[in-house]
């Protein structure tokens, strides 16, 4: 169980036995990933075996931690080296809070100019939390990691030229990680946001969601039926992201106009084909 989920059952639940409470996105993932509780009619439910599952569930995985403890800080492999012999176990993950960034010319991060080098690379994995300052005027979070290693390549507008580039990182379930999303918002105030994602629900769905104000996406929307061998089939896997635009999201001009592109021709295109291809990019504002 991660720090977050922990302290939100400290905060709600630790001096409670049982008790109904509005449904959230942490009350979810107890019932879900912990069998603790249950949800009903937009609220979760939970009785005293729930408590006592829950008890037993956080003394197994956080090694006999009780609700009343503090969560344990994890050392970098480095500082559990200077008094263990078995540098790994409970350590955090080397690249943990490390975010990978590049541009097409220098990095200006800090106050500080960085030249790029002229070898082809993904970019620059710096801490996250070094970070007090971005000197780019947009800051483009990018969904594959293909596009990290192909900027110079991607037919972009010219006032993209000066961008930061973020990889949002790997989302696997097991090595989902927040740092770069989290990051990305952090400097909502000072930058402009963009997401750049595949030309599909999911994309769509990441670019409304992640904190952008505009989505980097396809200027022809007619590139939408460049010749590819095989059969679509990402269009007909994201039912759950479809139904999200089409009853829940709130969705501009613009934006209702690429995902009707979509669903008029149930295709979809990824970052790689449009690198592959050299397809013009144009900037559409999320809002109206």
């Amino acid at each position: 169980m991660n720090k977050k989920l922990f302290e939100y059952c400290q905060r709600h639940l630790r001096l409670l036995d049982h008790g109904r409470f509005k449904e959230s996105a942490s009350f979810r993932r107890l019932v879900e990933d912990y069998n603790v509780g249950c949800i009903k009619h937009g609220f979760f439910y939970f009785e005293a075996e729930d408590k006592l599952h829950l008890l037993n569930v956080i003394k197994q995985q956080l090694n006999g931690l009780r609700l009343s403890d503090a969560y344990p800080q994890k050392l970098s492999r480095v500082k559990k080296a200077q008094h263990y012999r078995n540098e790994k176990q409970g350590a955090i993950k080397v690249s943990e809070n490390f975010v990978l960034v590049n541009s097409l010319h220098s990095l200006c991060l800090n106050q500080q100019t960085t030249n790029i080098s002229a070898l082809n690379g993904l970019g620059h994995f710096i801490h996250a939390l070094d970070l007090k300052t971005v000197e780019h005027q947009q800051i483009i979070l990018v969904e594959n990691l293909a596009v990290m290693a192909n900027l110079a390549t991607l037919n972009i507008p010219q006032e993209l030229q000066a961008a930061l580039w973020l990889y949002r990182g790997d989302t696997e379930k097991h090595k989902q990680t927040a740092t770069a999303a989290t990051l990305f918002r952090s400097f909502q105030k000072t930058n402009q946001l963009i997401c750049f994602s595949d030309f599909d629900p999911a994309g769509l769905q990441t670019a409304l969601t992640c904190g952008a104000t505009q989505w980097l996406t396809l200027a022809q929307t007619s590139d939408i039926n460049i010749i590819l061998a095989g059969h679509e089939q990402e269009w007909f896997k994201q039912v759950g992201e479809k139904n999200y635009l089409a009853n829940t999201a709130q969705l501009s001009a613009h934006i209702s106009a690429l995902f009707a592109t979509m669903n008029n021709n149930q295709k979809t295109l990824k970052q790689e084909h449009i690198i592959a291809h050299a397809l013009s990019l144009k900037l559409y504002p999320l809002s109206d």
